[in-house]
């Protein structure tokens, strides 16, 4: 079972049919059982396998600094951020979330081989987040701008990127094999 984090500002708020609704869709289309929550109503995470942190709105980063989202420091299972959940994952474990808006198509030069984005090359990809990222020496970038990174110990991973728009087959990835 697949956990999907809903960290917009409100449950159910119509941000989440823009950033959580689109992946957890991927996911089912992938083969996934999941289960979407919002974060603040999370009570136990070591229910499931695998969890993905969805992105939400440029303005809203009210997850950022809460403590709610803590037990990501221990989490061993494999685990996916995307944009403003690359954001969380960088800055629970100790990295800089600064502000940089970056919207739209652009290609992402990944630059170190991984079972979930595959071989070094660049990529097209879409965009929307409103900060770039200062990894903690946990995490390992993967691609210029730290556009990905992964955990060094275990397989947690960030995108800035927006794949459940424009590179759906990293979803699948996540889904079908151990990352």
């Amino acid at each position: 079972m697949i956990l999907v984090l809903d960290l917009c500002y409100r449950p159910d708020s119509l941000s989440s049919y823009e950033f959580v609704d689109p992946v957890a869709n991927a996911l089912r289309r992938a083969g996934a059982e999941i289960d979407v929550l919002h974060y603040r109503e999370l009570e136990d995470p070591c229910s499931y396998e695998k969890v993905v942190l969805c992105g939400t709105a440029l303005k809203d980063s009210r997850c950022l600094d809460d403590e709610r989202l803590s037990w990501i420091r221990e989490w061993r299972r494999p685990m996916l951020g995307i944009a403003t959940g690359a954001a969380v994952i960088c800055s629970v474990l100790g990295g800089s979330v600064l502000p940089g808006v970056h919207i739209g198509m652009e290609d992402v030069r990944i630059t170190a081989e991984t079972r979930l984005l595959g071989e070094p090359r660049a990529m097209p990809a879409f965009h929307l987040h409103s900060f770039r990222l200062v990894p903690p020496s946990e995490l390992i970038e993967v691609a210029e701008k730290c556009e990905a990174f992964v955990c060094r110990d275990r397989p947690v991973y960030g995108l800035l990127f927006n794949p459940e728009v424009r590179n759906r087959w990293i979803l699948e990835r996540f889904v079908k094999c151990e990352v």
